[in-house]
């Protein structure tokens, strides 16, 4: 089987979950279902497990408004996880920015 950019193997790949997203966005539940447990462990490692809960949430909430912009082309061999983890980096900078400036 030929695995094509930005295509996941099994049963769905994320680039056409994605898609499908866009006229049916309960399909977006795919992509939570697999990465969420990924993305808060993530996200803990670097802020903390309360943090984590909600930027996880948040990552996936700021995924699903801006799944249009999703590109298969760039994607690797992983799918949409590395676009997921580059969104909860930006949020967790974010994170940290406002808490430090908080703390001032």
């Amino acid at each position: 089987m030929t695995v094509e950019p930005g295509v996941r193997a099994g049963p769905e790949s994320d680039a056409s979950v994605i898609a499908r997203s866009r006229d049916e966005p309960e399909a977006f539940a795919v992509l939570f279902d697999r990465y969420a447990d990924e993305v808060h462990r993530y996200l803990a490692r670097r802020l903390g497990g309360e943090p984590a809960d909600d930027l996880m949430a948040d990552t996936f909430t700021t995924a699903f408004q801006q799944r249009h912009r999703y590109d298969p082309a760039r994607a690797t061999g992983d799918g949409a996880r590395p676009w997921l983890f580059g969104i909860a980096t930006n949020l967790a900078g974010r994170y940290r920015r406002a808490e430090a400036r908080r703390f001032k």
